[in-house]
């Protein structure tokens, strides 16, 4: 009968345990450079956000200098950026200056974009 070598197991027992937590310490390691990695990330957006102005919207004078050809001025209450194009789309109240219709307001919707720093209305 053959003789266990207990010499070899503990030295097999002793590696495993060595490899197993040098395994998981390199592991944190990495675990820990990518969190900070990723949490730089945040900060360099979160940043970057603070940096860029909010949507440039015209003003009730701008927009009704915009819409006075087509004899009308509008009181804004608020805008939202376009999604699909370049510019606002403004809702507010719209007042008639000119024609049978002088003086009549009603709610209303209109889209600007700032074309050569002048807001124009657009369809």
């Amino acid at each position: 009968m053959k003789k266990l070598d207990y010499g070899s197991l503990v030295a097999a027992g002793i590696a495993f345990v060595v490899g197993s937590a040098g395994g998981y310490t390199i592991n944190e390691f990495e675990r820990a450079d990518r969190i900070m990695e990723l949490e730089q990330e945040v900060a360099r957006l979160e940043s970057e956000l603070q940096r860029q102005p909010a949507f440039d919207f015209p003003d009730d004078r701008q927009a009704s200098a915009a819409i006075a050809k087509s004899g009308r001025t509008i009181r804004i209450s608020e805008c939202k950026p376009r999604q699909a194009v370049p510019g606002v789309t403004c809702t507010g109240i719209i007042t008639t200056t000119s024609g049978s219709f002088a003086g009549t307001t009603q709610p209303g919707t209109l889209s600007f974009a700032k074309i050569d720093n002048t807001w124009v209305q657009i369809q």
